[in-house]
Protein backbone atom coordinates (compact mmCIF):
# COMPACT_ATOMS: atom_id res chain seq x y z
CA UNK A 1 0.00 0.00 0.00
CA UNK A 2 1.53 3.28 -1.17
CA UNK A 3 0.26 6.79 -0.62
CA UNK A 4 -0.50 8.28 -4.02
CA UNK A 5 1.44 11.13 -5.53
CA UNK A 6 -0.23 13.93 -7.53
CA UNK A 7 -1.89 12.67 -10.75
CA UNK A 8 1.11 13.66 -12.87
CA UNK A 9 3.26 11.30 -10.80
CA UNK A 10 1.10 8.16 -10.74
CA UNK A 11 3.18 5.03 -11.38
CA UNK A 12 1.39 3.53 -14.39
CA UNK A 13 1.73 5.77 -17.49
CA UNK A 14 -1.65 5.00 -19.08
CA UNK A 15 -3.47 5.39 -15.74
CA UNK A 16 -1.64 8.66 -15.17
CA UNK A 17 -2.74 9.88 -18.63
CA UNK A 18 -6.35 8.89 -17.94
CA UNK A 19 -6.58 10.61 -14.54
CA UNK A 20 -5.01 13.80 -15.90
CA UNK A 21 -7.31 13.68 -18.95
CA UNK A 22 -10.35 13.42 -16.66
CA UNK A 23 -9.18 16.44 -14.69
CA UNK A 24 -8.48 18.43 -17.86
CA UNK A 25 -11.61 17.35 -19.76
CA UNK A 26 -9.42 15.89 -22.53
CA UNK A 27 -11.61 13.42 -24.41
CA UNK A 28 -8.94 12.47 -26.98
CA UNK A 29 -6.42 11.37 -24.36
CA UNK A 30 -9.10 9.75 -22.20
CA UNK A 31 -10.51 7.58 -25.00
CA UNK A 32 -7.04 6.99 -26.45
CA UNK A 33 -6.05 5.33 -23.16
CA UNK A 34 -8.41 2.42 -23.85
CA UNK A 35 -8.10 -0.54 -26.19
CA UNK A 36 -10.76 -0.65 -28.91
CA UNK A 37 -12.58 -3.54 -27.18
CA UNK A 38 -12.15 -2.33 -23.59
CA UNK A 39 -14.78 -3.19 -21.00
CA UNK A 40 -16.00 -1.06 -18.09
CA UNK A 41 -17.98 -2.07 -15.04
CA UNK A 42 -19.53 0.28 -12.50
CA UNK A 43 -20.39 -1.39 -9.20
CA UNK A 44 -20.19 -4.73 -11.02
CA UNK A 45 -22.56 -3.83 -13.86
CA UNK A 46 -21.15 -3.85 -17.38
CA UNK A 47 -21.44 -0.41 -18.98
CA UNK A 48 -20.95 1.01 -22.44
CA UNK A 49 -17.62 2.81 -22.02
CA UNK A 50 -18.38 5.85 -24.16
CA UNK A 51 -21.89 6.40 -22.75
CA UNK A 52 -20.64 6.03 -19.19
CA UNK A 53 -17.68 8.36 -19.72
CA UNK A 54 -19.77 11.03 -21.40
CA UNK A 55 -22.36 10.92 -18.60
CA UNK A 56 -20.12 10.49 -15.55
CA UNK A 57 -16.89 12.20 -16.60
CA UNK A 58 -17.41 14.79 -19.32
CA UNK A 59 -21.00 16.04 -18.94
CA UNK A 60 -20.83 15.96 -15.13
CA UNK A 61 -17.20 17.15 -14.95
CA UNK A 62 -16.11 14.05 -13.04
CA UNK A 63 -12.70 14.01 -11.38
CA UNK A 64 -10.82 11.39 -9.42
CA UNK A 65 -8.88 12.62 -6.40
CA UNK A 66 -6.48 9.76 -5.79
CA UNK A 67 -5.79 8.98 -2.16
CA UNK A 68 -3.79 5.80 -2.66
CA UNK A 69 -2.38 3.65 -5.43
CA UNK A 70 -1.70 -0.08 -5.25
CA UNK A 71 -0.59 -2.86 -7.58
CA UNK A 72 2.03 -0.67 -9.29
CA UNK A 73 -0.53 2.01 -10.06
CA UNK A 74 -3.17 -0.31 -11.50
CA UNK A 75 -5.52 -0.02 -8.52
CA UNK A 76 -6.50 3.41 -7.26
CA UNK A 77 -8.52 4.40 -4.22
CA UNK A 78 -9.93 7.86 -3.86
CA UNK A 79 -12.76 10.33 -4.08
CA UNK A 80 -14.79 10.71 -7.27
CA UNK A 81 -16.35 14.15 -7.52
CA UNK A 82 -18.66 15.46 -10.20
CA UNK A 83 -21.67 17.72 -10.63
CA UNK A 84 -23.78 14.63 -9.84
CA UNK A 85 -21.88 12.88 -7.06
CA UNK A 86 -19.30 13.19 -4.33
CA UNK A 87 -18.21 9.64 -3.58
CA UNK A 88 -15.55 8.87 -1.02
CA UNK A 89 -13.92 5.46 -1.00
CA UNK A 90 -14.16 4.61 -4.68
CA UNK A 91 -11.86 2.13 -6.36
CA UNK A 92 -10.61 2.12 -9.93
CA UNK A 93 -9.06 -1.20 -10.98
CA UNK A 94 -7.30 -1.22 -14.34
CA UNK A 95 -6.30 -4.16 -16.50
CA UNK A 96 -3.70 -3.11 -19.06
CA UNK A 97 -2.31 -4.84 -22.13
CA UNK A 98 0.25 -3.33 -24.51
CA UNK A 99 -0.05 0.09 -22.91
CA UNK A 100 -3.85 0.33 -23.25
CA UNK A 101 -6.61 -0.19 -20.70
CA UNK A 102 -8.51 -3.35 -21.58
CA UNK A 103 -10.80 -3.36 -18.55
CA UNK A 104 -11.73 -0.81 -15.93
CA UNK A 105 -13.75 -1.74 -12.86
CA UNK A 106 -14.99 1.18 -10.77
CA UNK A 107 -17.12 1.13 -7.66
CA UNK A 108 -17.57 1.85 -4.00
CA UNK A 109 -15.39 0.05 -1.62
Amino acid sequence: MTAAPPPEELSEPVVRALVVAMRDGDRDTFYGSFAADAELTDDGALQDLRSWAEREVFEARGRLEVAEERQHGRYLLGRFRSDRADLHGTYWHFQITDGRITRLDVGQG
